[in-house]
């Protein structure tokens, strides 16, 4: 009889310290994850001494300088790659956001570059670029591609909350903005912005032009 108790303790015993030691390694693999990816990623920005730098060592952000001395001004994810435009003093961008339950989201910024001050222009709106006739052409009440619903689960419970955007319409808001006053001058609904078709109907025409 004793010895067979000793045998179920010496097995809880050996069970416990088995689990203590997986917890412990994968909590050790996962914290070291993250040095196994070494992001580095830097865009100028031409005209300026001003970079957009994506980085798992380095924070992300807004860096000024040299390339192997800049430093960092403004922390933030900014976008490079779909909209960025500069307008006197100012630096108009996208900002991402990512939730704790894995959803991003895109803020217009304005950022004046000589005292880093952010302003958010407009929330849940993605700067697409400048049309011919300078204007800032964005695209409002739609969400990232990584969002959709064939990506995050969580897309359509986040559209059931939000009244502006619905993730199974394909349907978006264009609208224009004047960059020296920051307010819409002209807006319309349209389906075809993810596609070729938009740098032909938006970006390479004037606003008077889309106007007709």
């Amino acid at each position: 009889m004793n010895k067979a108790k000793f045998n179920m303790n010496s097995l809880l015993v050996i069970i416990i310290v088995f689990l203590t030691l997986w917890f412990f390694v994968n909590v050790w693999v996962f914290n070291n994850a993250k040095n196994v990816f070494i992001i580095n990623d830097n865009h100028a920005i031409e005209g300026t001494d001003l970079w957009i730098h994506y980085g798992t060592v380095e924070p992300s952000g807004i860096y000024k300088g040299r390339i192997n001395t800049m430093e960092l001004e403004l922390e933030g994810t900014y976008g490079y790659e779909w909209g960025l435009a500069i307008v006197g003093n100012d630096l108009y961008l996208n900002e991402y956001l990512t939730s704790d339950l894995g959803m991003t989201f895109c803020n217009l910024v304005r950022v004046d570059m000589n005292t880093f001050e952010k302003e958010t222009v407009a929330e849940d709106t993605i700067l697409r670029g400048r049309c011919a006739s300078g204007e800032l052409v964005c695209l409002g009440d739609c969400l990232l591609p990584s969002n959709e619903p064939t990506i995050n689960s969580l897309c359509k419970l986040y559209g059931m909350s939000s009244k502006a955007i619905h993730p199974e319409s394909n349907t978006v808001t264009v609208f224009y903005i004047d960059p020296m006053t920051g307010e819409t001058v002209y807006v319309r609904q349209d389906t075809a912005v993810m596609t070729k078709v938009f740098q032909k109907r938006y970006l390479d025409r004037t606003l008077e032009e889309v106007r007709q």
